[in-house]
């Protein structure tokens, strides 16, 4: 844990919760314990395109250390696939990485197929 942090809930009070360390502190306020959100910096993957760069997967850490559903206490990997947020576990991400190798690899043989930028 980095310490911790002032948190404004519903009807204004403040509460003090320890914020871990890879937060990066945009907590939002007027909000109900449950529903406080630590998120940490996100990371971006982006395609350059004729149109200019796009964003294709968008990942994060986040927890919701306060929840009613005690599963939903632990941090997890929440990734943007397709505009929607999917929350993954430790080896929800390893697959998903996994999986993003071999379509890398399958990418890299169909751009091997293709004319050179020269030609």
């Amino acid at each position: 844990m980095s310490g911790t942090v002032g948190v404004v809930l519903a009807g204004g009070l403040v509460v003090d919760v320890p914020e871990p360390g890879w937060c990066a502190g945009a907590h939002g306020g007027g909000l109900a314990l449950e529903d406080l959100l630590h998120e940490g910096p996100e990371m971006h993957l982006e395609v350059a395109t004729r149109y200019g760069p796009r964003r294709v997967l968008t990942a994060s850490v986040t927890q919701y250390p306060f929840a009613s559903d005690a599963a939903r206490r632990a941090p997890v990997g929440s990734v943007d696939l397709g505009g929607e947020w999917f929350e993954l576990d430790a080896a929800g991400l390893a697959g998903l990485a996994d999986g993003l190798s071999g379509y890398a690899r399958r990418l890299r043989e169909l751009a091997g197929a293709l004319p050179s930028a020269g030609v």
